[in-house]
């Protein structure tokens, strides 16, 4: 069931679901861009040194995450080998 609510005369309540959709103009392709430029000003970029920063400890942490995969996947398979009657042959 749904509640009414009061409305006062600067603020109107649209009861139930939302059936209604607001009606939108229509924007051309230039103001489009005009609006896209002056958000795009509004961002706050990362300097030219933050990035290389910021490239540097990713790639520092993928080769550590990379030697760490492959000393569990080296375990993992000796395990394995050591278990199973299987013949494991090193690439």
């Amino acid at each position: 069931m749904a509640k009414k609510k009061k409305t006062t005369a600067s603020t109107p309540v649209i009861e139930g679901k939302a059936s209604e959709q607001k009606k939108q103009k229509k924007t051309s392709p230039l103001e489009f861009i005009q609006q896209v430029r002056n958000e795009g000003a509004k961002v706050t970029w990362t300097s030219r040194n933050e990035t290389l920063v910021s490239t540097i400890m990713v790639l520092i942490m993928v080769a550590i995450m990379a030697v760490f995969f492959f000393i569990v996947d080296q375990i993992l398979r000796f395990g394995v080998c050591s278990i199973l009657p299987i013949e494991c042959v090193a690439l």
